[in-house]
């Protein structure tokens, strides 16, 4: 018996087999940001940044391909070490890719059935994704988490944009008719800069400007963070919003179908000379900022509806709202067929104090 619990003991090691073909991190390019442009001749340009496990400047890869696997292999013939996409954190896609339908859903199929590949990795939207991947791994070659940290710790705080990771994009997509938006970042100079975004589908892409894209972020009533400037008397006043909320209500009268959106925001005053406004200004400041949000949304209404396409979401709330109709009719025809009213209602929670 205690020969047989030997010879099991000395055969249990030849089945771990587990470990044999671990490499050791040193071994590995952790790569946490990647960039996709289109490729000069045909493909895809991908541009692989990684975490700089070493000494020195950490160097960016780049290849092109058809597939984001056949760029991996490229890469790992010409690098000492392997290609590792566990460690991803963010994807920039560049607006050539956006433009190209079939392309960016490809590419976002093979990021989905990825096993590496996080359905939690960040996506951004670029004029030139390499160009911002560069930019990012000058500001930071050492862990190269420089694009993270800036959103993570910019568009939290600051209404500019709104985050998105791939599981959350895909999810809006398939809901949207295969429309979406994504947040925007651009190399200005030697800098980055985060605002806007970029409506995306099957058309096409095209770009948000920080008003079209905070428009959009009081329609899904997600802007707390944004600062409004009202103009009252002789001064410019900034209005921080704390809370905001958007009601959809949907009447179909004829050929029409109407969509009053009501905009509860709530939001605390800034600036001024830090006397207290009386109860007539508190009005009349809320109404001007009412005004303000009106006019924003409804230019994003108004853009989303001449490019035909709707990447604001609305569409799926009107199905929902009016599944008759909504069968009886395409949704080209229903988004045709569509009217808006905008109702924001303000409320100023703080209207500043003495000090």
């Amino acid at each position: 018996m205690y020969k047989k619990f030997v010879l099991l003991a000395l055969a249990v090691p030849f089945f771990l087999t587990g470990c044999w073909d671990k490499k050791d991190p040193e071994d590995r390019a952790f790569i946490i940001t990647l960039g996709v442009d289109t490729a000069a001749e045909n493909g895809c340009h991908f541009t692989f940044a990684p975490a700089n496990i070493e000494t020195g400047e950490a160097e960016t890869y780049a290849a092109e391909s058809e597939t984001l696997s056949g760029a991996v292999a490229q890469v790992d013939t010409y690098t000492s070490r392997k290609t590792d996409l566990g460690q991803l954190k963010t994807v920039i896609l560049g607006e050539g890719l956006l433009q190209d339908s079939a392309r960016l859903d490809a590419l976002l199929g093979e990021l989905e059935r990825s096993q590496a590949v996080s359905e939690k990795v960040m996506l951004l939207a670029a004029d030139s994704a390499a160009a911002c991947v560069e930019k990012a791994m000058k500001e930071d070659s050492k862990t190269g988490l420089f694009l993270w940290d800036f959103y993570k710790n910019t568009a939290e705080e600051v209404a500019v944009t709104k985050g998105i990771d791939l599981d959350t994009f895909l999810t809006e997509r398939t809901e949207r008719g295969g429309s979406g938006v994504l947040p925007r970042i651009r190399a200005e100079g030697e800098r980055l800069r985060l605002g806007g975004g970029m409506a995306v589908s099957a058309r096409g892409a095209s770009i948000l400007n920080e008003e079209e894209e905070r428009g959009y972020l009081f329609l899904l009533g997600d802007a707390e963070g944004a600062v409004l400037e009202g103009r009252y008397k002789a001064a410019v006043l900034p209005l921080a919003v704390t809370k905001t909320k958007a009601d959809y209500d949907f009447q179909a009268a004829g050929d029409t179908v109407l969509c009053t959106v009501t905009l509860p925001v709530e939001g605390t005053l800034q600036g001024g000379r830090g006397e207290l406004l009386s109860a007539e200004q508190k009005t009349e400041l809320e109404s001007i900022f009412s005004a303000s949000i009106k006019e924003e949304v409804e230019h994003t209404i108004k853009t989303a509806l001449s490019e035909g396409v709707d990447f604001l979401g609305i569409l799926p709330r009107a199905e929902r709202a009016l599944p008759q109709l909504a069968k009886a009719c395409t949704r080209e025809q229903l988004w045709e067929r569509m009217a808006f009213c905008v109702v924001p209602k303000v409320q100023i929670t703080d209207m500043g104090r003495k000090r």
